[in-house]
């Protein structure tokens, strides 16, 4: 018989106050573990219940991000809503947050607090810019940080002469990532020290990590970044003749990229030298970086490469793609057709593989997710099909930490705690 799977996270507990992208991701990847994930949201609802509702009260971003998790409604604003959290917090693993700068401190959530009582806490925190420099301390999203981190104009998309930010939440996500590690990171070194620690990341760092291939200077060979910051501030460029100036400086020695076929299908499509040898003589294409061993590259080869690259174009245009990916597929040269996310979550890929799964929500009905992004060879690591409806976990969770039905029914109807959304607030 297979070997039974245990929850990678079984017997944590993680207290989350995410809001929005980056603290929630963060904690999911933990949920999908089994970790018992406590996430706390207003007395009126988390915001994201609101946002893309598919039920009244039940968002699609707050669905996918709370998969797995238990769902507890307080007011941190209510001194007696912070007594509970303490007493949450007394015997928890991890507490997780993105909420503005200056929140934990004020709420008295901040690892240097807890630690106090409860040595072995991890405080994982994500913030916009981190504490110092010209954004220190101040709130931000994913499209601002995309912004000041480089990263919105190395996508280089413009709608005409405006920049547009890649609308994936890319450093939200990547933070949530980042911060999944730090604290994995910090449960390893608390089996050694038996103490725990805080733990940060920003939405800027996730930025400078995404564009990690080309985030360094080399003063040797990089006289050219200098130049160019110094042109961006004499010369005022607009943004998309400073993106392309850009891209030209850092040379284009490369055959890799996306390509039109006859109907219409783009593919990307493109290796090192050996993917070379195999393309070009593939579309008919002789040329001498692949064929005379005594051919020397130019010092500068942008402008070679941007002649191979067009007449690559050139004999893919010929092509249907129902005739060319096969053709690549047999010669092993790396490709992929370019297809709509939509394609994506319906498509073979990702259904052969189990990278996203069906199922039932009780409220919305029939849903497909991503599957947790991790495969463990003995250990469980799976997405929940479920998320917390409102104040579903608020007696069970109040029971736990001690509290008599007489003290959790005043405390409800004090607004201390929740477990009925308002019908204002549901929309309905």
């Amino acid at each position: 018989m297979p070997e039974q799977k245990h929850p990678l996270f079984n017997g944590l507990k993680i207290i989350e106050f995410g809001r929005f992208v980056a603290g929630p991701y963060a904690a999911e990847l933990f949920a999908h573990g089994g970790a018992d994930v406590i996430k706390i949201e207003p007395t009126d609802g988390d915001a994201t219940r609101f946002n893309q509702p598919i039920f009244p009260g039940e968002g699609r971003q707050y669905i996918i991000k709370a998969r797995g998790k238990r769902g507890f409604p307080v007011n941190l604003g209510d001194p007696k809503g912070l007594e509970i959290i303490q007493k949450i917090t007394s015997d928890c693993d991890i507490l997780i947050s993105n909420m503005r700068p200056g929140a934990l401190q004020r709420y008295k959530l901040d690892y240097e607090t807890l630690s106090k009582t409860n040595p072995r806490i991890i405080v994982g925190e994500i913030s916009a810019f981190g504490k110092n420099g010209p954004y220190g301390g101040l709130a931000g999203a994913d499209f601002q940080a995309q912004a000041a981190s480089g990263l919105l104009l190395s996508a280089g998309a413009f709608d005409g002469e405006e920049p547009r930010y890649v609308d994936a939440f890319l450093t939200d996500y990547m933070a949530g990532t980042l911060l999944a590690f730090g604290i994995s990171s910090a449960l390893y070194s608390r089996e050694v020290t038996g103490k725990g620690q805080d733990v940060s990341t920003t939405l800027y760092q996730a930025g400078l990590a995404l564009q990690h291939g080309t985030a360094n200077i080399f003063e040797a060979v990089d006289s050219w970044k200098h130049e160019f910051v110094d042109w961006v501030d004499s010369e005022k460029p607009s943004a998309r003749e400073g993106a392309d100036r850009r891209r030209k400086s850092g040379g284009g020695t490369a055959i890799a990229g996306l390509y039109l076929t006859a109907d219409d299908r783009w593919l990307a499509i493109g290796s090192g030298r050996p993917g070379m040898k195999k393309l070009l003589p593939m579309l008919g294409l002789d040329d001498p970086l692949i064929s005379d061993p005594t051919w020397v590259m130019p010092d500068d080869p942008t402008e070679y490469f941007a002649k191979l690259r067009a007449k690559i174009k050139v004999e893919i245009a010929k092509l249907a793609s129902s005739e060319l990916v096969p053709r690549l597929k047999a010669s092993g040269i790396p490709y992929a057709v370019v297809e709509y996310l939509e394609e994506a979550m319906q498509g073979e890929q990702a259904n052969d593989n189990g990278f996203v799964y069906s199922a039932d929500h009780p409220l919305v009905g029939p849903m497909t997710m991503p599957e947790a992004p991790v495969s463990f060879g003995k250990d469980s690591y799976k997405a929940d099909t479920k998320s917390p409806g409102f104040g579903e976990h608020t007696q069970e969770i109040m029971k736990e930490l001690g509290y008599s039905a007489a003290e959790i029914d005043d405390l409800i109807k004090t607004g201390v705690i929740s477990e009925i959304l308002d019908d204002s607030a549901r929309g309905s």
